[in-house]
């Protein structure tokens, strides 16, 4: 089937033309993130007009930043995470000098500005004056259109939504599914105990069934953790219970895997290919020793999936061109000042988040986002994504870790002001 990319985006155009005509910057993020989230859907068609579809949102997001500039409208100044922020970009632009595929490393370099500018400004704006929790609820209700359209697959279409019998929705890899269903489960269950709305604990057991049936052990893990820490963190008059349920839960779970249930859990974990992690075991050292020759700069944004094919590296078991791990990836592109410059201020702002006081006035979504970062850094161990525009979660997380920061800033000013 052929498209005339013109027409395809005239239409969304029109519709976001007419939205900000009105000032409904909530349906931009709204297109924006549903095209960003289905970037990596295995409908070749739908992943060739997302493409081309972003680049409209980034500068949409991108012209209204300035404009906001231009008339003093901005709500804020430049902090000191926009300063890190500033120069992790000019330090990716910086590596088209010595980067293999110049054109590859300037595109890439300019999606994580448009992203910055997209999350930190724009949508930081619409929190501010809508509030962090209509934010999240324009995720999840996104969430849910890629839900219904996952499982629709199931009857409808020429596609199947399965991959050597794992579930993958409409997404062309299982793990990508299982990204996202970690990361947005908790914010699906504070949506449900927050209003009750029984829509969203339908979400949040859909999740909990897709992450099943995607069979992704990496992200399975991480949504255990997460899950795990916003169970226990809301329920301070329960702990004790919480702690003793959770532990008979995995020695049920254990008992099964080693009796009645052995067989399915022998297949559905895979264990054949545990020992080797799916092939990670085998290129993690490799990239260990690719850091190593080049540990201040590395290659260049945005290059991971080529450096294997550029070093004539031909891994016997490992079946992808990515490293399947988001520190070693970004530390191959950007060297370990690259790497510092991203996840020094992620695990920053993850340990002030734990460590910080603890009280009833904290919001429950906060606890929520603080789950959801959490499943995303643990995922990381396992994909590579933190810094990759085009890949389904990134989106979501960046505004989770913006919504984050922002929840700092807002309690830095409340307390500066108790204080006077």
């Amino acid at each position: 089937m052929n498209f005339d990319i013109p027409l395809v985006i005239l239409l969304p155009v029109s519709l976001i033309l007419f939205s900000l005509t009105f000032f409904s910057r909530g349906i931009l993020i709204f297109l924006t993130a549903l095209c960003l989230m289905v970037t990596q859907s295995h409908i070749v068609e739908v992943r060739s007009i997302t493409l081309y579809l972003r680049w409209v949102f980034f500068f949409l997001f991108a012209f209204h930043v300035f404009g906001d500039i231009f008339l003093g409208r901005t709500v804020r100044n430049i902090k000191s995470f926009d300063v890190v922020a500033i120069f992790f970009i000019v330090y990716a632009f910086m590596s088209i000098a010595y980067s293999p595929f110049p054109s590859l490393t300037l595109e890439r370099s300019t999606t994580i500005l448009l992203l910055y500018i997209s999350v930190f400004w724009i949508i930081w704006k619409y929190a501010f004056e809508q509030g962090p929790e209509k934010i999240i609820q324009i995720v999840l209700q996104v969430t849910i259109l890629i839900f219904i359209a996952s499982f629709l697959m199931l009857f409808i279409g020429p596609y199947r939504p399965f991959l050597v019998g794992r579930f993958t929705g409409i997404f062309n890899n299982p793990n990508s599914l299982g990204i996202i269903c970690a990361m947005l489960m908790p914010l699906a269950l504070w949506h449900y105990l927050t209003t009750q709305n029984k829509t969203y604990l339908i979400l949040f057991f859909t999740m909990s069934v897709s992450l099943f049936l995607s069979a992704s052990r990496g992200s399975i893990n991480a949504a255990i953790i997460g899950l795990s820490y916003f169970i226990y963190a809301r329920s301070k008059k329960y702990r004790p219970t919480v702690f003793f349920f959770s532990v008979a839960v995995i020695l049920t779970l254990l008992w099964l895997i080693q009796t009645v249930a052995r067989h399915f859990f022998v297949a559905y974990f895979r264990v054949e290919s545990i020992p080797t992690g799916a092939g990670r075991f085998e290129v993690w050292p490799v990239a260990v020793r690719l850091i190593l020759e080049s540990p201040i700069f590395g290659y260049g944004f945005g290059v991971e999936e080529t450096l294997l094919k550029l070093k004539h590296i031909v891994p016997r078991i490992h079946p992808g061109a990515y490293f399947h791990n988001s520190y070693l990836g970004i530390t191959l592109q950007l060297g370990l000042l690259g790497a510092m410059m991203l996840l020094i201020p992620l695990f920053t702002l993850l340990f002030k988040e734990l460590s910080s006081k603890q009280d009833d006035n904290v919001p429950l979504l906060r606890y929520a986002l603080r789950a959801s970062l959490i499943a995303g850094l643990a995922s990381g161990l396992f994909e590579s994504w933190f810094y990759s525009v085009g890949n389904s979660q990134s989106f979501p997380f960046w505004i989770i870790v913006m919504l984050l920061t922002f929840y700092r800033y807002q309690y830095k000013g409340k307390d500066i002001v108790e204080s006077t």
